[in-house]
C-alpha cells in the first residue's frame, strides 16, 4: 500500500487557502464582505480537515498492514526453524512422512507429521486409527496414510541426519 500523497497535498495546500483568505479578510471594509470570506474561510478548513482524516484513515491502513506483514514473516521464520526438525522418510511401503530428527527432538518422542500440512507451512501430527488397516490421521488437513497390512507397522522413531 503506498502513500497516497494527494490526501497530504490537498491538507497542505487547504491549510494555505485557508491563511491566505485569512490575510485578505483584514482587507475587506464592509461586514458583508468579511462574512462571504469566512464563509469561504470555513469551506477551506473544512476541506483541508477532511483530507487530513483521509489521509490518517489511510496512514492507520498501513500501519494494520505492516503489522500483519510482520507477524507473517515472523510465521514463516518459526516454521522455517521447525521443519528443520524434520527428516522426510518412508514409514512403510506407499507411504512417506515426516519423522523428528533425534539431534532435535528436545525430549519430544518420536512422530510421524503430515506431509500435506508440512507443506503448508504447519505442524500437525499424525495419529494411529485402527480399522481393516492400520492408519494415520491427520487432525487438520483429514489426510489419511494407510498401510496395506493388518498388522501393526513400525512405531514412528526417530531419524538421522
Amino acid at each position: 500500500m503506498a502513500i497516497d500523497t494527494s490526501l497530504i497535498q490537498g491538507t497542505i495546500s487547504g491549510l494555505k487557502l485557508a491563511g491566505d483568505i485569512a490575510k485578505s479578510i483584514i482587507k475587506f471594509k464592509s461586514i458583508s464582505e468579511v462574512q462571504g470570506k469566512v464563509i469561504e474561510l470555513q469551506n477551506a478548513i473544512l476541506s483541508a480537515q477532511s483530507s487530513a482524516l483521509s489521509a490518517q484513515a489511510h496512514q492507520a491502513a498501513m500501519i494494520e498492514e505492516i503489522r500483519n506483514l510482520e507477524k507473517e514473516i515472523a510465521r514463516i521464520k518459526a516454521w522455517e526453524e521447525q521443519k528443520q526438525r524434520y527428516k522426510l522418510v518412508p514409514a512403510w511401503e506407499g507411504a512417506v512422512l515426516y519423522a523428528l530428527k533425534k539431534s532435535c527432538s528436545n525430549s519430544e518422542p518420536p512422530h510421524w507429521i503430515c506431509t500435506n500440512c508440512y507443506e503448508d507451512g504447519r505442524k500437525s501430527i499424525l495419529n494411529p486409527r485402527w480399522d481393516r488397516f492400520y492408519t494415520l490421521c491427520c487432525p487438520t488437513c483429514k489426510s489419511e496414510f494407510q498401510s496395506n497390512s493388518t498388522t501393526r507397522p513400525p512405531k514412528p522413531e526417530y531419524v538421522t541426519e
